[in-house]
């Protein structure tokens, strides 16, 4: 199994979950901004447990909103 550190926030609520440690699923290029994007397991326990994540400045974010 493959790990990813990832910054998790709400910009929407302005809230800083942190970072986690998470399972990695799989990873790609977003087709609009062309930045490295991350298929990842949630650490929340959400119905819909894949979520993706950003590469952005000089770390993987996760914006829940």
């Amino acid at each position: 199994m493959q790990e990813l550190n990832v910054h998790f926030v709400n910009r929407g609520y302005g809230t800083d979950e942190g970072i986690r440690k998470v399972e990695l699923f799989g990873t790609g290029i977003c087709e609009h901004t062309g930045k490295p994007l991350a298929e990842i397991r949630s650490p929340f326990g959400l119905q819909d447990n894949h979520l993706t994540a950003q590469y952005e400045g000089n770390e993987w974010v996760c914006d829940l909103d």
